[in-house]
């Protein structure tokens, strides 16, 4: 039986939308904190304009009389193939995604994978800097997919209108034992499974079960049943609370969120398989199997 602390986190993270009125520091569950600079990191993804990268700001989100930018990032020059949107830092105390942008542009590029990638990073940028999961006004960004009552959601829904994605990522981080990758209902089975095998042969432990205490079978994948289906619905109705992997399917876009565990200190452990997915679904985008030109025509045969 759930205990009364295990009733107030399920609450403070499923049944509220506005938890704080300031970017709370979040470290409970667990999570061991990696080395982040928020100056540091923009400058660093800055740097790729001079490497052929579109780099534009998307937001600059004010905190205590400092502008933190949201940036998107781009490789212009690949229009017209399938378009796979990367969203990092949605939660701000989940820093292995944002960690693993430069690494993740680094392959794309290495391999001239024909892939029209976007990444939104960080999508909380004060959240990120603050170690915090909510943003300047203490919103979570990732139950605002139903009001849009915050500017982060905002500008992740303007991207997604006007790059309209084939595929959608969004790097998180979680308490559970390993790592997983919860799909929405448009993810064909066997480019999930290729995903799993990918992430399991970066060597990143995978999770026997997801953070709502399900058993994975196979270890690492957990697919939107049609029971969870339901009550995503019920929840956006009842609460007006939605994630983003709820939001691009009822869009017709296919969508993983990744799920590494943050339980380790060690950095690389915690970014390689964010990785690791990113660049192997970059590859199956970029029309090497069949499985990724199933993926991005469904989601064109879905518009």
């Amino acid at each position: 039986m759930p205990s009364l602390d295990d009733l107030r986190t399920f609450a403070k993270y499923h049944l509220v939308r506005r938890v704080h009125d300031h970017p709370a520091p979040e470290t409970s569950l667990g999570l061991a904190p990696l080395p982040y600079d928020s100056r540091a990191y923009a400058e660093t993804i800055g740097a790729y304009a001079s490497r052929g990268w579109d780099v534009t700001t998307l937001e600059r989100l004010l905190y205590r009389g400092r502008r933190y930018p949201m940036l998107l990032v781009r490789r212009a020059h690949l229009a017209g193939r399938r378009r796979l949107l990367v969203l990092a830092g949605v939660h701000g105390n989940e820093h292995a995604g944002l960690l693993a942008v430069p690494p993740i542009l680094d392959a794309v590029e290495a391999e001239a994978l024909g892939v029209d990638l976007c990444v939104v990073t960080p999508v909380d940028p004060v959240g990120a800097a603050h170690l915090s999961r909510y943003n300047a006004d203490g919103f979570d960004i990732n139950r605002d997919f139903v009001r849009f009552e915050t500017p982060e959601a905002r500008a992740v829904r303007r991207v997604f209108e006007e790059r309209r994605p084939d595929f959608v990522v969004s790097l998180h981080e979680g308490p559970q034992d390993g790592t997983f990758l919860f799909t929405n209902r448009r993810v064909p089975a066997e480019l999930a499974l290729r995903l799993v095998g990918a992430v399991g042969e970066a060597g990143v432990p995978l999770a026997s079960h997801d953070y709502f205490g399900r058993t994975l079978d196979p270890p690492g994948l957990a697919p939107m049943s049609r029971s969870m289906w339901a009550l995503s619905v019920l929840w956006a109705a009842s609460l007006q609370m939605m994630a983003t992997g709820m939001w691009a399917d009822g869009q017709g876009v296919p969508e993983i969120t990744f799920e590494s565990s943050w339980t380790s200190a060690d950095r690389e452990a915690r970014v390689g398989g964010h990785v690791a997915l990113v660049v192997e679904l970059a590859r199956a985008l970029s029309g090497d199997d069949q499985s990724g030109h199933d993926a991005s025509e469904g989601a064109e045969q879905r518009r």
